[in-house]
């Protein structure tokens, strides 16, 4: 994490008046209530945990500020499972993301923003779309395989191939997917009209 945020600092040096990168338990960092007009949140949510989940999203509800939105994205399932969903998610609790349980269907993950004071604005699958970015991923992958053998060993390298392999085909036929939602403080008027015009602009 600390190459990470070390390239992202070095990426914004230019704004480092504006941009501040912090490596910190986000459920413990203390920051100003309501101090944000805008929050994304990218694929962190899945990585929480469902015994978390809600004390994650109520924290992300207390920063941001009344009249601000909310940016979700996040892995999702589908709700009838297929065998193939199984052992998925089977190999990926094994290899990829051990302890990442909170990978849902699109109606839970709804009603858990809702139960935090959010009003789900819209809801985009886009599983085909990140089908493509995974498919350029393991395209990138194998295009460096010498490089990533010898730094990680020719058995880790063909874990993450598996992975991006496997992965290409999910997202793409629908046993894992991402949902991307925009949410608003529910009751907050200004701010839902706000987010209605500029996602519906022509209506």
């Amino acid at each position: 994490f600390r190459s990470t945020v070390k390239f992202g600092r070095e990426l914004n040096k230019d704004v480092s008046d504006k941009v501040n990168i912090l490596l910190h338990d986000f459920m413990t960092v203390d920051l100003k209530p309501k101090s944000f007009k805008k929050i994304t949140s990218l694929e962190m949510a899945e990585h929480v945990g469902i015994k978390r989940y809600t004390s994650f999203l109520r924290k992300v509800h207390s920063l941001l500020a009344d009249d601000g939105t909310l940016y979700f994205q996040v892995a999702g399932l589908r709700r009838e499972w297929q065998y193939e969903d199984l052992c998925w998610g089977m190999f990926m609790g094994e290899h990829v993301f051990p302890g990442a349980d909170a990978s849902c269907n699109m109606g839970w993950v709804t009603q858990q923003l809702e139960r935090a004071g959010f009003e789900v604005q819209r809801v985009s699958n886009l599983g085909s779309h990140y089908s493509r970015t995974l498919a350029q991923w393991l395209e990138e992958w194998q295009a460096h395989k010498s490089e990533m053998v010898e730094k990680y060993g020719l058995r880790s390298f063909r874990r993450w191939e598996v992975f991006l392999r496997w992965s290409v085909r999910v997202a793409r036929q629908g046993s894992s997917t991402v949902f991307m939602i925009t949410a608003t403080k529910h009751g907050q008027e200004p701010a839902r009209l706000d987010a209605q015009r500029r996602l519906a602009p022509q209506l």
